[in-house]
């Protein structure tokens, strides 16, 4: 396949870069995975760096903002809980498609890999945690906003705390994100299991 635009560099870049080391990574591997030469990403982003934040810049900081995963949220937590399901279930649907071509040696899921270009992120791309954390808080708010209009609504119990049951939803997802990168993967039906049973502690 003959790489045409710079949207399908990016693509095609994740790919590599979600497999190997930044470090490792060079200009004439990358090239080879997008079916050009050296000045044909050279044309595009002329440093490897340059390359790797756009690449991060797609599917970190905007697959993770919660614009991107929904238009607005919906009018009860318990359909912001499905909602926010759904939006985690089409990113890794598209991180899959992307980068599983069944051949890892080492037998990890797409979650893994996506979890080590994470680290990648964090460690080569200049300025990452303050846009990472700016998301964070926009995930957190996102909740927080929702958990307090169930609560003011009486759909949830009024002795509520907004802020740790923010976090606890929050933080199910990223630890079960974790946890099964190691195995298989994300399973969002788990994922959708636990919330639903966070949300039924709150029921008022």
């Amino acid at each position: 396949m003959i790489i045409t635009n710079r949207e399908e560099v990016i693509d095609k870049a994740f790919g590599v870069f979600v497999r190997m080391n930044y470090e490792k990574a060079s200009i004439i591997t990358l090239a080879k995975a997008c079916g050009v030469t050296k000045t044909g990403i050279v044309y595009y982003f002329p440093h490897k760096l340059d390359l790797f934040m756009a690449v991060a810049d797609k599917y970190v900081l905007k697959m993770h903002e919660p614009g991107n995963k929904f238009a607005a949220p919906a009018d009860t937590l318990e359909k912001f809980i499905g909602q926010y399901v759904a939006g985690v279930a089409a990113s890794m649907k598209r991180i899959v498609e992307l980068i599983d071509d069944n051949s890892s040696p080492h037998d990890c899921s797409p979650n893994f890999y996506y979890f080590h270009f994470l680290s990648q992120v964090r460690m080569y791309y200049p300025g990452i945690r303050q846009k990472i954390e700016k998301i964070y808080r926009q995930d957190y708010d996102l909740w927080e906003k929702v958990i307090q209009k169930a609560k003011n609504s009486g759909e949830i119990r009024n002795d509520t705390d907004v802020k740790k049951t923010a976090t606890m939803f929050r933080q199910m997802f990223l630890g079960l994100s974790y946890e099964q990168a190691f195995l298989n993967g994300l399973n969002v039906d788990e994922l959708a299991e636990n919330f639903r049973y966070i949300y039924s502690l709150l029921k008022a």
